[in-house]
């Protein structure tokens, strides 16, 4: 029986800029089922953020828009169907932990009236059992006085605070799938484990699915079962998470983690990745990652390479593994090697 219930096919979504059209997200499929962790990491600017706002339908307001793919949910796309049909479904099935909460708070309605508002629309409970309901979810993220709090307004809150009461108003519904995008940023590492463990066990007890955004791979290799790796707004690796961490295939994915501190180990410098993430509306030719990966081939400043399976389950996208270049695989392997070779240099060795 099948048990995805969100599955994301190329997803194309366009920003319109004075510069022309930036593609931030450039063909990403992946999918989640029921009580599955998806992990989606990567730098700033690799499209992780933009692929939960195109899934969620937040783009309106925008210079962006979805160009071209599908987003599935329980076999509907969600791309067609129209806002009001989308309405039933954002915050009720389908609900978000965003990144900024103050932002996303209304700074002028009390903390009480904006958890009530979705639990009333959505679960068609009156004005006293919504605020039961709030009450409770404010408890289960860590809140103490939350008979208080509801009747405070968001910027009489901490940063912490004001993010817990996000992940309480996305987890109020019980939704079938929870976006989270950096929900434990704010939060200091006690409460991020309370968060970390609700979360869980949300999955545990409704089966919901989560997509977890986030650049803490500690917190990935804590909650995930299967990862997905952005750069340049495409997917250049996809696995389970003990395969991403143990037998990395992408020379971006053993970047971030070779720059993970190690306990017990003493470096006088922490190894990084030389350059920054291009900028969308000039991306370089070829493979995203060329300019800045250590094993860069002629190939990869001509020619992008396929997302491809290298693996049972193990989808990469790097002219290391293709066909005509497996002798070169092994190389990958190495995040030490910083040589840049050319296929000529290659074809001697």
């Amino acid at each position: 029986m099948d048990q995805t219930v969100l599955k994301v096919n190329n997803l194309q979504t366009h920003f319109t800029s004075d510069s022309g059209v930036v593609k931030a997200v450039d063909g990403v499929s992946f999918e989640v089922s029921k009580g599955e962790t998806l992990g989606i990491v990567g730098e700033s600017g690799s499209g992780k953020s933009v692929t939960s706002l195109s899934i969620m339908r937040l783009l309106k307001d925008t210079p962006g828009h979805i160009a071209g793919g599908e987003i599935l949910y329980e076999g509907r796309d969600l791309v067609k169907i129209s806002e009001n049909e989308m309405r039933k479904i954002r915050g009720n099935e389908i609900a978000m932990i965003f990144q900024e909460p103050m932002t996303s708070l209304n700074p002028v309605f009390k903390i009480g009236r904006q958890l009530e508002e979705a639990i009333i629309l959505h679960l068609k409970m009156s004005k006293k059992q919504a605020r039961v309901r709030s009450i409770e979810m404010l408890t289960a993220v860590g809140i103490s006085r939350p008979d208080k709090i509801v009747h405070e307004f968001p910027h009489q809150l901490s940063g912490g605070m004001r993010q817990r009461v996000m992940i309480a108003m996305a987890m109020a519904c019980n939704p079938k799938v929870l976006i989270a995008d950096e929900p434990t940023t704010a939060l200091d590492v006690t409460i991020q484990a309370q968060i970390l463990d609700l979360m869980r066990n949300l999955t545990k007890t409704t089966d919901t699915a989560i997509l977890l955004i986030t650049h803490d791979l500690g917190v990935v290799a804590e909650m995930c079962d299967r990862v997905v790796v952005m750069y340049g707004g495409r997917a250049v690796e996809e696995s389970d998470v003990l395969s991403i961490f143990a037998n990395p295939k992408h020379p971006y994915t053993q970047g971030l983690l070779a720059s993970i501190p190690k306990i017990g180990e003493r470096v006088e410098r922490l190894q990084s990745i030389p350059g920054n993430v291009p900028i969308p509306s000039r991306m370089p030719e070829g493979c995203k990652f060329a300019p800045r990966c250590p094993h860069a081939m002629d190939i990869c400043w001509e020619k992008e390479p396929e997302f491809k399976e290298v693996l049972v389950k193990h989808s990469v996208r790097c002219w290391l593994h293709e066909e005509v270049h497996q002798d070169e695989s092994e190389l990958a392997g190495s995040t030490q090697h910083k040589k840049v070779f050319s296929d000529k240099e290659k074809a001697v060795q």
